[in-house]
């Protein structure tokens, strides 16, 4: 019988978690929808719309080649804590939770993939 609750798999899954939120987040960014361009007008920051929104695309795509998934996660954390400093300073720290979980999904998915943790896992 094969293990499919092997710890490289539950650190794609985590990817995967990743790449749909920041994904979809990006692409929205990119095509310039309306709820997009009405939180970044109320920020005063419009021309970083395609920018934030590139910056994420190339983080989720980083973050799923193996040999760049290291900088993938640094480049999402950077992102995020933009995100996090933006909703504290101008939307008084609602939406904070957020922003702060994709930045841990991404490091928790980048050391389940790459590093060995030796856990005993009980057996059933």
């Amino acid at each position: 019988m094969m293990k499919y609750l092997t710890q490289k798999n539950l650190g794609w899954l985590l990817t995967a978690i990743v790449i749909l939120m920041l994904g979809t987040s990006g692409i929205s960014k990119l095509i310039a929808t309306d709820e997009m361009i009405k939180n970044f007008t109320y920020t005063n920051m419009t021309h970083y719309l395609s920018l934030v929104g590139v910056l994420e695309i190339a983080a989720v795509v980083m973050l799923c080649v193996n040999r760049t998934s290291l900088w993938g996660a640094i480049l999402i954390t950077s992102v995020m804590s933009g995100a996090v400093v933006i909703h504290l300073s101008y939307m008084g720290g609602s939406g904070v939770i957020v922003p702060m979980l994709i930045g841990a999904l991404s490091w928790g998915a980048y050391y389940l993939r790459t590093y060995k943790l030796n856990l005993p896992i009980p057996k059933f």
